[in-house]
């Protein structure tokens, strides 16, 4: 008898394409061990193994994750533990006569790959549609800062000893709210039930949900899909029911000095509480302390009068949390029963996997980049379809037609003028090099590719209401040549092209390019706090603004009040440097070394958690500033931006985009009714996976990553054309669509992607399908016709 570890893993419910990635991080004597076992056992195994990564976070009183206590991995036998204890998986120890069980660093560099397979693999968007907004902003109050517990009780707690079992106990609709989102997580394999136990005590506390150390990507994901606004008021609100209960727990039993002491808000809800004493008790006069901090001392005068007191206003804060905190429908019965869900992830770590790629023709080889990593919102098992035949070399790969388009039909008129400009080429249908087009006058027109009878096919942009367009498709579709195509067909015209590109595989081959590669010391940066006197739009006020709107976006469980922090710590930093609102001030230069030294030393010890990244990267400052009026001048300018954490890549492109928004803006409006053509145009801005810097709907509520929605309606008239490129058409919102007037969509690299595009453009799934890499469907307004786009290596410019 032997088991391959495969078909186990497949048991389990991974997908074909994420298996060979998943066996690599099991050492090779652990695979040759588990084939002596039977298949259930193994899966047994492999998911005790899975049990114990994230139960071990369990621990009631601190929130550490020191261990599980044996007795949690009931539905298993000793079996299991027993294999994982002889390969060195799992490790035990007696605390207080409890056995304690933990994941050795080999266990865990197998369970953590297992883990993040099933992030990709859960419905982030359903979860956020189906639990109330104030769920995760709840929770993510118990996953920052250096308190990381990641547990939930699976009951009504008992007693009201920590901020969230008070707020529980006095709004059961929230404590429902949370369990329901808990146990969507368990069935998804990304939660289990364990006991919490007390690290200096003798006992279990009892069964609690825990989550694994990757549940801080899961709120995140969440808290992205919520309206900031509701996001705000219930950051607010919670913010202030936590300092008032901080303070009542304080003047009852003593506790959380410390805590109180270090968070001016805890101290100024203290001085108001003691106000609402003052006939209980004496406040002293105030003592200096050591560390600047004076925190109110006084004396009870009249115990019973204290504790009644005390007892009203917590019976007031009960009433506040009970009114304010309404959940207004009822829970749904279902809850999901696969332990993988179909559904696609949104928000998991960014993770290559393996899909097979439909056989293509040679020149178009060159598009399925390594580099392109897969849409994280749509993993899931590759479909068994069986490919077309391959054209032969002579042959045009013709997709099914979807709806025959007359060149005569893309006639102007007073709302649709034509962007597509045909040309008829005699000889072959499809040329093995594209001869140059007779230019119109004034005009200014794109070469793309061709029709399917071989005509040319233009984007003509200064002919159309705006020059923005979306590009879409999956891995292998050819998007990233397209991108490069257009690229260097508007440089070739004397055109500046910025390219905003998060993978680091979008720069063309040929044209005028320079490259900045933004990365640790590296030598080149922008400073978004800089002013300009020519650009009186950026003021300092207006700087520190955008700046700390750029930090909550990409850091979307930083506080109001924190935000309210690096403001202040900004604008001191800008009056300490001589900068005020005149602009004559303004040639002095604010740096961010300066910042830095102020917000490492920020009292609120969150702050420079949050922060400390971007001083690390030293990413607002260095030896070469780029140059926006450089940029403007013309050719491709390629910001590189692979090479940072993800979350500083995308703060780095909101505030970069922001900047080029108030250099245009400060130049003028596009003069109207101007004949040539390219005069409409300034700046060409690409931007790859768009859908990070844009509104992203999710029901009815909107995530706050908008910065393209805005340039989207107000750029076009400073002169800016914005090329969008995503998987989904789900990534664009309606503003956005609204505002796009072309629409390419490419090749679908699974079925849940050919559904969401086909809906839109009204094709079958069938025909996104099967498109070849390079072939897609452009539609302008009700038109729509099937191109095939022209790769560099057949291109002469």
């Amino acid at each position: 008898m032997s088991t391959d570890l495969t078909k186990a893993l497949k048991a389990i419910g991974y997908a074909d394409a994420e298996i060979p990635v998943l066996m690599e991080s099991f050492p090779p004597a652990v695979t040759e061990y588990l084939r002596d076992f039977r298949l259930q056992e193994v899966r047994d195994i492999v998911e005790t193994l899975l049990y114990i990564y994230i139960a071990q976070n369990s621990a009631s009183s601190r929130g550490e994750g020191a261990g599980v206590v044996e007795q949690s991995c009931y539905a298993y036998t000793s079996g299991p533990l027993f294999a994982l204890r002889q390969v060195g998986l799992i490790e035990s120890a007696s605390c207080h006569g409890t056995t304690v069980l933990n994941a050795t660093s080999t266990g865990e560099a197998i369970a953590r790959p297992l883990m993040e397979a099933r992030l990709r693999a859960l419905d982030i968007g359903g979860l956020a549609r189906e639990i109330h907004e104030v769920v995760p902003a709840l929770l993510a109050g118990t996953v920052k800062g250096s308190f990381v517990n990641k547990t939930f009780p699976s009951m009504l707690p008992r007693t009201e000893e920590t901020f969230i079992s008070f707020l529980l106990n006095n709004c059961p609709g929230l404590f429902l709210e949370c369990e329901r989102f808990a146990s969507r997580l368990r069935a998804a394999g990304c939660a289990v039930l364990a006991y919490a136990y007390d690290l200096d005590g003798a006992r279990a506390d009892g069964v609690v949900y825990t989550f694994p150390p990757e549940f801080a990507y899961i709120l995140k994901g969440v808290l992205e899909r919520i309206d900031p606004a509701i996001r705000e008021h219930y950051d607010m609100l919670l913010e202030s029911f936590y300092s008032t209960f901080t303070v009542l727990r304080y003047l009852a039993c003593g506790e959380d000095y410390d805590r109180i002491r270090a968070s001016a808000a805890h101290r100024r809800e203290l001085a108001r509480v003691l106000a609402e004493l003052d006939d209980a008790i004496y406040v002293l006069e105030g003592v200096r302390e050591e560390d600047g901090v004076d925190l109110a001392r006084f004396i009870v005068k009249d115990r019973n009068l204290y504790d009644m007191h005390l007892r009203d206003l917590g019976r007031a804060l009960m009433a506040e949390v009970a009114e304010k905190i309404v959940i207004g429908r009822s829970v749904p019965a279902e809850e999901p029963s696969s332990p993988i869900s179909e559904e696609p992830s949104l928000d998991a770590e960014e993770t290559p996997v393996l899909t097979p790629v439909l056989p293509v023709e040679d020149e178009w080889e060159e598009l399925i980049s390594p580099d392109e990593e897969e849409d994280e919102e749509t993993i899931e098992e590759p479909l068994p379809i069986t490919p077309p035949p391959t054209p032969r070399a002579s042959q045009t790969p013709t997709p099914r037609p979807v709806v025959p388009v007359e060149t005569s039909s893309l006639a102007s008129d007073s709302t649709q003028t034509p962007a597509l400009k045909p040309t008829v080429f005699s000889g072959s249908d499809r040329p093995s090099r594209v001869p140059a087009d007779v230019p119109r006058a004034g005009g200014f027109d794109i070469f793309l590719g061709h029709a399917q009878d071989g005509q040319q096919v233009n984007w003509s942009p200064g002919r159309l209401n705006n020059g923005h367009m979306i590009i879409l498709g999956g891995s292998g579709a050819g998007k990233t040549e397209t991108i490069r195509c257009v690229a260097s067909e508007l440089a070739a015209k004397e055109m500046p092209v910025v390219l905003i590109d998060f993978h680091g595989d979008m720069a063309a081959s040929d044209g005028d390019i320079r490259s900045y590669k933004i990365r640790e010391g590296g030598e080149y940066y922008f400073n978004p706090l800089e002013l300009d006197s020519d650009i009186d739009e950026i003021t300092p006020l207006r700087a520190t603004s955008d700046f700390v709107d750029a930090i909550s976006i990409n850091f979307p469980t930083l506080g109001i009040q924190q935000r309210r922090k690096i403001k202040n710590i900004i604008k001191d930093c800008y009056r300490t440097s001589g900068i005020t609102g005149k602009t004559e001030t303004w040639t002095r230069v604010l740096d961010f070394d300066d910042i830095e030294g102020e917000i490492m030393n920020c009292e609120d010890e969150a702050i420079p958690a949050y922060l400390e990244d971007i001083f690390d990267y030293k990413l607002f400052s260095g030896e070469e500033k780029i140059s926006i009026p450089t940029i403007l001048s013309g050719g491709i300018t390629h910001i590189n931006l692979n090479a940072l954490p993800e979350n500083l890549r995308y703060l780095f492109a909101d505030l970069f985009l922001r900047r080029i928004y108030y250099t245009l803006q400060a130049t003028g409006e596009i003069p109207r009714g101007a004949e040539d053509e390219r005069a409409k145009f300034r700046l060409f801005v690409i931007v790859d996976e768009a859908k990070l810097l844009v509104s992203q709907k999710s029901g009815s509520k909107t995530s706050i990553k908008a910065v393209l929605n805005k340039y989207a309606t107000e750029m076009r008239k400073f002169g800016v054309s914005l090329i969008l490129a995503s998987q989904l058409i789900a990534h664009f919102n309606e503003e956005i669509l609204a505002n796009i007037a072309v629409k390419f969509c490419m090749r679908s690299e699974n079925k849940k992607q050919a559904q969401e595009n086909a809906k839109f453009f009204e094709v079958s799934e069938k025909d996104l399908l099967n498109f070849q890499p390079g072939e897609g469907i452009l539609i302008i307004g009700s038109e729509k016709m099937n191109i095939r786009i022209v790769p560099a290596s057949e291109r002469n410019h």
